[in-house]
């Protein structure tokens, strides 16, 4: 016996043409979390996992609801009860492809092909139905479903039934992720994501017979697991088979249980007459008998000897499949034609007809190609309102649905260039601010055109401030930029009251409140894992030493301790966000909830629920223009967050070319009062003032040795520069 399966992906060095693995007995536990949904949704899981061994040995486990008494009664009543029809059903289904601009963004062309090889399955044929072993060459199932993409949407516009989310919730996805979902009584709903919130897993599904939970209808895969191109390859064209068979009532032909070890009973039955019982331990190419069907009578009534175990059927667990028996196509007949499993509806001629999905052959899709697109900095991801820098590429990413566009217009104002036909284009921007971006693809069936405004955010080659800051953000957030990573309607931005003391501040509106109406939509877990960043101006404080960033903050929470996933992350970039560097981090498990919000209410800090944070930065000459970003993640039970006082503090020294013997007098200066320069040079200079936040509020051109002024200045600390001959001279001004 292998020792439990590793979690390592499937390497590509292996060779699946003619597979060899073994199955372990021992399987991984999943465990449900608190931020679960509450309803009692009951997951079948594969999960897989690799032992890299000679003749590429593979190790794989499933984790899945065994056949419990009632579910084997059901099956029962369904084979004995059964019309036993055999014309063919034609079943709508619509791809739910949740990304973030990446690979999981997989094109239409691959969901095709996982079509083709689904239809294959489902009709008795796949190539590799020559391959299976006697005896059971002789009870090959055709159970005749024909799966097509509806070209109707449930509002009744045309679609190619590929619906492209941008959505984090294509990472660690789980029934939460099942979102969107389209009325499951008249589509069958397939998730595609990028990864799964279990160790290993590869796609799991919902039994009717044991889970009638309409919110979670569908089949959630891997995007490498969806067909046999792409993303995928060919070894695994079967998964979607496996996981469809779920959905229509079939179990794992072998026992699985969540707690390690598993006892691997054979005395384990799926209820299907025609299916031996066999243990988890079998070699693909070598056929095994693990168990002795004469001790069971369900296997041996059918068979008359004990037979060997059916390695190759499409729901065991592993690289052979090539079968369903006739059983089993009789039982899944049966489940799609029952009035109490929510899939008799499905193939009727009138949901045909209202999902597009009617007629002797797949209609032609009429849907107008949806326009859309990501932005990619520096090669650090994709994100919206991504700042860059003067001079550097952007990069922009086609999410339109890539095998039904036939041509792609961009434009970039101010970019160079201007404007692109490729798919996936780049442009530069020679000056500060913020750009628009449009889109328009096209089909034959027509276009479509989407502008996101200020989708790019260029700054300068300057810093917007030198040295110790303070900002307040009572009159405005001057050079903050807020990047909302999951286009969603939370987002950083200033507000001009409930900060400390009532003053102005950032507010991240986490808040969210369910949609009532929508009972699958009732719980509020639609935010799990959702990231926000506010990223600051870019400072100079190649000058300033014993430097000291502080911010104050408040945030409310529906999480308990053990519950709380929420994280602040703190960055700090001296390269304009080409590289980020992790200063600070404050931890989840409630360490930086302030206050306790319910979720169905609007978070508003009390002045007691504000915390302070500080930590030191060790300032460089590199430090010309350092930004700081501050990244949160939320959970299922965040409320808003709320950011306040970000200050800079230190002591500003002079460069090396200072100019020396300079002073100012009096400092601290009375307000009103004359303030006077001496040490200068005859020769001409310049002089600037700027308040603490770094904005100019005096300047003049001073000539000869002294040189007295009368700035009208309010109140408060400046920092005074004076350049003259090329050399410079830096203090701060206290005005009283």
């Amino acid at each position: 016996m292998l020792p439990p399966p590793s979690l390592n992906h499937i390497p590509p060095s292996i060779n699946f043409q003619t597979p060899v693995f073994q199955l372990s007995a021992k399987t991984l536990s999943l465990h449900q979390t608190t931020v679960m949904k509450t309803k009692s949704t009951l997951l079948i899981a594969c999960l897989l996992g690799a032992v890299l061994q000679l003749n590429a040995q593979q190790t794989l486990t499933c984790q899945h609801p065994n056949t419990d008494t009632e579910s084997l009664k059901q099956i029962k009543s369904l084979l004995t009860h059964s019309q036993k029809s055999t014309d063919l059903k034609i079943i709508p289904v619509v791809f739910h492809v949740l990304h973030q601009y990446g690979s999981e963004n997989i094109s239409d062309l691959q969901i095709l092909d996982a079509l083709e090889n689904l239809n294959a399955d489902f009709q008795k044929l796949n190539n590799d139905t020559t391959l299976v072993t006697a005896p059971f060459d002789t009870i090959l199932g055709d159970v005749n479903f024909e799966f097509r993409l509806a070209t109707i949407d449930p509002s009744g516009n045309p679609t190619n039934g590929i619906n492209r989310i941008f959505s984090s919730l294509t990472n660690r996805a789980d029934e939460n992720s099942m979102i969107y979902e389209w009325d499951s009584d008249h589509y069958v709903n397939i998730w595609v994501v990028k990864t799964l919130n279990y160790s290993g897993i590869a796609g799991f599904s919902t039994n009717p017979l044991s889970d009638a939970d309409s919110c979670t209808q569908g089949i959630v895969l891997l995007n490498s697991y969806v067909g046999s191109i792409g993303t995928a390859g060919n070894a695994m064209r079967h998964f979607l088979t496996h996981e469809m068979g779920h959905y229509f009532g079939l179990f794992d032909l072998t026992e699985t249980e969540s707690s390690i070890p598993s006892n691997n009973d054979c005395g384990y039955s799926d209820g299907i007459f025609d299916t031996p019982h066999h243990s988890m331990n079998y070699v693909c190419s070598i056929p095994q008998n693990s168990c002795n069907d004469s001790l069971y009578a369900e296997s041996f009534n059918y068979w008359g000897y004990d037979v060997p175990d059916m390695y190759q059927n499409f729901m065991v667990l592993g690289y052979c499949r090539a079968m369903f028996t006739k059983g089993q196509a009789a039982l899944m007949r049966s489940v799609a034609e029952s009035p109490l499993y929510g899939r008799d509806q499905l193939w009727t001629p009138a949901n045909l007809a209202a999902t597009g999905t009617a007629g002797a052959t797949p209609p032609a899709s009429t849907a107008v190609p949806s326009s859309d697109f990501g932005v990619k900095t520096y090669g650090l991801g994709t994100t919206f309102g991504m700042f860059t820098c003067v001079g550097d590429s952007v990069s922009f990413l086609n999410a339109s649905g890539q095998g039904n566009v036939v041509s792609y217009q961009w434009s970039f104002p101010g970019g160079s260039p201007s404007g692109s036909t490729l798919a996936n284009p780049k442009t530069a921007y020679m000056n500060p601010g913020y750009y628009d971006v449009t889109l328009t693809v096209t089909n034959a069936n027509g276009s479509s055109t989407t502008t996101k405004s200020g989708v790019v955010y260029v700054s300068g080659s300057w810093p917007e401030y030198t040295g110790p800051t303070v900002q307040h953000f009572d009159q405005s957030g001057n050079f903050w930029q807020s990047e909302n990573v999951n286009n969603d309607s939370g987002y950083f931005q200033r507000i001009p009251t409930s900060g400390t003391q009532n003053s102005g501040c950032f507010l991240l509106g986490n808040h969210y409140e369910p949609d009532t109406t929508n009972p699958c939509l009732a719980d509020p877990m639609q935010i799990n894992g959702n990231k926000d960043n506010l990223v600051s101006p870019a400072f100079d404080l190649s000058n300033t030493t014993g430097v000291t960033v502080s911010f104050d903050y408040a945030y409310g929470s529906a999480a308990i301790p053990d519950s709380a996933t929420e994280v602040l992350k703190i960055y700090y970039s001296r390269d304009c966000g080409k590289t980020w560097i992790q200063k600070n981090i404050i931890m989840e498990d409630t360490a930086l909830i302030t206050a306790f919000a319910a979720q169905n209410s609007a978070y508003t800090p009390a002045q007691n629920h504000w915390k302070h944070v500080s930590f030191p930065h060790t300032s460089t000459a590199m430090d010309t223009k350092t930004r700081f970003k501050f990244e949160f993640v939320a959970s299922n039970y965040s409320n808003n967050f709320y950011f306040d006082n970000f200050v800079i503090d230190g002591v500003l020294g002079i460069s090396d070319n200072e100019l020396s013997g300079v002073s100012i007098f009096p400092n601290p200066s009375q307000k009103g009062g004359m303030i006077g320069i001496s040490g200068l040079s005859s020769s001409n200079a310049l002089l600037a003032i700027r308040d603490i936040q770094g904005k100019l509020v005096y300047q003049k051109e001073l000539s000869g040795n002294e040189a007295e002024l009368n700035t009208s200045l309010q109140s408060g600390c400046y920092l005074v520069e004076i350049t003259q001959n090329g050399s410079q001279f830096l203090t701060r001004l206290i005005i009283e």
